[in-house]
């Protein structure tokens, strides 16, 4: 039994009774018939119809007026036109209009059967891929608001904003690990904002700058006295983070003989001044980052297995940027704006052979690596041009050793700006004017090349 509902139009009540009888031993039994055009689109405004077979030919109204008003109006619902008289330039206009397909009386069954089938599979699909798209943009419209300095489409990302908000209510102490310039310390602070501890105290510690001498001291602080050249009370970042939240950068740099005294704070959150023997009580929360492998530290023996478990009550990994590749046209065009704001120009844009590199690039440094390739050429570029290869040679010299597209897998440059012009229509879902200005070219000539694309 098929639950769908289809609607036949036609001005011949006994054809009517035929069909229905027909299409109920096959299986649809929610059919409606109407012998009046007129009532059709009342019909549609009140139930939910998922297919409509239309006769051309009807008194009241000409078939082909009706598709036009029905497509306009509930262009979701598939139509069926259906016409005693067998003519190919009614059956083009009446596809040009919108209708699905265009068959004759009597109709073969199995063909009919069949057309209605995938008529109603299309309609299926199309609903399937709207709520889709409409959830897509309605995600990415939260994140936007949520995440505003985070410029991004992608799912990978939107996947670590969504552990950004389960962890950030809670108190676990959370590792970030990702490549240098993905982002780290971005994502802490966004934890921390999120958190209840949002108007507190967040402690920036960049592990690798400290000198190992001063480093107790630096994260534990010292007494008046405790070593030479100390003249005063000295509170450590520990301490000035109580209450709100401690972030330990390039944690995988700290010296082992220190991670024990780390786990132990941790543990008991507590934590010793050098030249004291009276604990302190901390209510801090800690946020360690890394680009290292920890589990491969550990197994080298440079880094403790246990403090990485206590680290990892909550882990979050930052994917690189030739990961989700489809950000980099946004990312592109957001640095240009604030390279514009900073050099006070009104640099234009990339050349298309300059945008193709941009995109296909496996940037090691990530998203910063690119916000500095930006924002150098606009430094470079004259006002009211387009940055070009000249402006950008380091990139232009190396990106062949690094391209995704490479001499193996593409014959020529117009392969490569084949691949480009789907990737740009695949970001823009399909739309052409927006897709054009991405890309610096006219509407028109993108259309051509769109063209050359499908052959």
């Amino acid at each position: 039994m098929n639950n769908s509902s289809i609607l036949i139009v036609d001005d011949e009540a006994s054809y009517l009774n035929l069909l229905q009888n027909l299409l109920n031993d096959e299986g649809y039994n929610n059919i409606i018939t109407e012998t009046n055009p007129l009532k059709v689109l009342n019909i549609l405004e009140k139930k939910n119809i998922d297919l409509i077979m239309l006769d051309i030919y009807m008194p009241q109204m000409n078939g082909m007026e009706l598709l036009d008003k029905v497509n306009q109006k509930f262009p979701q619902i598939p139509v069926i036109m259906v016409t005693a008289i067998e003519d190919v330039k009614l059956a083009l206009e009446a596809i040009n209009l919108g209708a699905y397909e265009f068959i004759t009386k009597p109709p073969d069954l199995d063909r009919l059967f069949l057309t209605i089938k995938r008529a109603l599979e299309k309609k299926l699909l199309s609903l399937e891929r709207d709520a889709l798209r409409n959830f897509d943009k309605a995600t990415e419209k939260k994140w936007e608001k949520e995440f505003p300095e985070i410029i991004t489409n992608s799912k990978e990302v939107f996947k670590v904003f969504e552990l950004v908000k389960i962890f950030a209510p809670t108190n676990e102490t959370i590792l970030i690990t990702g490549e240098t310039g993905t982002g780290k310390d971005l994502i802490a602070r966004k934890i921390h904002e999120f958190s209840e501890r949002k108007d507190k105290p967040f402690v920036v510690v960049n592990v690798a700058s400290i000198s190992p001498s001063l480093f107790e001291s630096e994260l534990f602080g010292h007494e008046k006295g405790a070593f030479t050249g100390a003249a005063i009370q000295k509170k450590g970042y520990f301490e000035s983070a109580n209450s709100g939240t401690i972030f330990l950068d390039e944690i995988g740099e700290l010296p082992m003989e220190l991670q024990g005294k780390l786990l132990r704070t941790i543990q008991y959150n507590e934590l010793y001044r050098i030249g004291s023997s009276k604990p302190i009580k901390l209510n801090s929360r800690i946020i360690a980052a890394t680009n290292k492998d920890l589990s491969a530290a550990i197994e080298r023996n440079e880094f403790r297995k246990d403090l990485y478990y206590r680290l990892t009550r909550g882990f979050i990994n930052l994917p690189p940027l030739r990961s989700h590749k489809e950000d980099v046209t946004l990312l592109t065009n957001h640095f240009l704006a604030i390279g514009n704001k900073i050099y006070k120009k009104n640099v234009l844009g990339f050349d298309g052979e300059i945008l193709i590199k941009l995109n296909h690039y496996s940037y090691p440094g990530n998203v910063r690596e690119l916000e500095n390739i930006v924002l150098n050429a606009v430094a470079k570029t004259k006002d009211q041009t387009l940055i070009t290869q000249i402006d950008i040679p380091d990139l232009a010299n190396s990106v062949l050793d690094n391209l995704g597209v490479v001499e193996n897998k593409f014959n020529s440059i117009d392969a490569v700006v084949k691949d480009y012009i789907k990737v740009v229509m695949k970001h823009t879902m399909g739309n052409v004017q927006k897709a054009a200005f991405i890309l610096g070219i006219s509407e028109r000539t993108l259309q051509r090349r769109l063209q050359k694309v499908k052959k």
